[in-house]
């Protein structure tokens, strides 16, 4: 495991993708302030500097970025067995690759890239942010919200980097994924529209896709 740190970068999944030629599989890439961080839907990421884990990494091992559904949905359960590992309770998984913590946003996944070079992973995970301003679409919190207390984010850094990297790289990991994912699945039973349908939640299909009704539906922004 490589980690390159900065204290400011435009954006850590960009690093990625204009560098991932000479840089190795699980490379970390983390900032301490992102000035053009990006969300899904191309929506801004902007997090006050030192507060927050910025990263991204870098996956190019074939075995693993052909089939990215399950790595953006492993990411995401990875991050919530971390929190759980830590404390944190009443951890949930939004389809696709959003952690929710007691119905509050706490961790936003970007997957990016080339699915025949690689794939570059952007995390953004809110640790120590107290407050939040402006308009969210979903209320944000933090692992200091949620622990009452302050964390250091460079311990914080390591051990989820070789959490992400030891349990990705373990046998069954897209199995252990599906399991996490169905226990922790925050959109179960729930009525949501994405892509002009709109229906119950019937959890996830062994593919990671989303089950509305009897329909399948592999992408979209759900609302």
């Amino acid at each position: 495991m490589k980690i390159i740190h900065f204290e400011e970068i435009s954006s850590t999944n960009k690093y990625i993708k204009e560098n991932y030629d000479s840089l190795e599989n699980f490379t970390f890439v983390v900032a301490d302030y992102q000035s053009d961080g990006k969300g899904r839907e191309n929506r801004s990421w902007i997090s006050p500097s030192n507060e927050n884990l910025l990263f991204s990494f870098l996956i190019k091992d074939k075995k693993l970025f052909q089939d990215y559904k399950a790595l953006s949905i492993g990411t995401a359960t990875l991050v919530g067995r971390f929190l759980e590992f830590i404390g944190i309770e009443n951890v949930m998984i939004k389809w696709p690759n959003d952690v929710y913590v007691n119905d509050k946003k706490i961790c936003g996944i970007l997957l990016e890239g080339n699915i025949e070079k690689y794939i570059a992973l952007g995390v953004g995970l809110n640790v120590n942010q107290a407050t939040f301003k402006g308009e969210y679409r979903v209320t944000p919190t933090s692992i200091r919200k949620e622990l009452g207390k302050d964390i250091d984010v460079e311990s914080l850094k390591v051990l989820l980097f070789e959490f992400i990297m030891k349990h990705m790289n373990q046998k069954g990991f897209k199995s252990h994924t599906l399991k996490f994912y169905q226990k922790h699945d925050y959109l179960l039973g729930k009525t949501v529209s994405i892509s002009n349908i709109t229906g119950k939640v019937q959890g996830i299909t062994e593919n990671f896709d989303l089950l509305i009704d009897d329909k399948i539906i592999s992408s979209g922004e759900i609302n």
